[in-house]
């Protein structure tokens, strides 16, 4: 009996460690335009605006900046929309929103006048698209 009920408490615990983790494989997604020429007061984070293409299928889970090519007074940030694709998508090609999405990130310097040249890969061209950021005193102006 003791056998029994250890048996099914492995089993139930197994089942439960399984939970939670329902997600789908992420991939990048086409991306069809970014802001050329963003301004972003001195001191901000930056919210940085991409056009992006999904398929039907496609969810944007998240956008990370890989800042290794950039130091404090200035260089590039690569950044990498991600996507959830949870079913195929045969029947449903690419459409170019007309909302953006965003990608937020602190570059190692936001002073006045430290500009970053930023640089996203867009898997369906194979081209890498380029834009930048400019620290200013002044308002934020930053849009596709």
């Amino acid at each position: 009996m003791k056998i029994r009920i250890v048996a099914v408490a492995v089993a139930v615990a197994a089942f439960a460690a399984g939970c939670g983790k329902d997600t789908c494989p992420t991939e990048a997604p086409q991306v069809s335009a970014l802001a050329q020429d963003c301004q972003v007061p001195a001191g901000q984070a930056v919210t940085y605006p991409l056009r992006l293409c999904p398929t039907c299928n496609q969810t944007l889970t998240g956008c990370t900046a890989e800042m290794s090519g950039a130091n404090a007074s200035g260089g590039t940030i690569f950044l990498n929309p991600t996507v959830e694709v949870c079913s195929s998508s045969n029947s449903c090609p690419p459409s170019c929103s007309a909302s953006t999405a965003t990608c937020t990130f602190t570059p190692p310097s936001t002073a006045a006048g430290v500009s970053y040249d930023i640089q996203v890969y867009d898997p369906a061209s194979g081209e890498t698209k380029q834009g930048k950021v400019t620290f200013t005193s002044g308002a934020v102006s930053c849009s596709v």
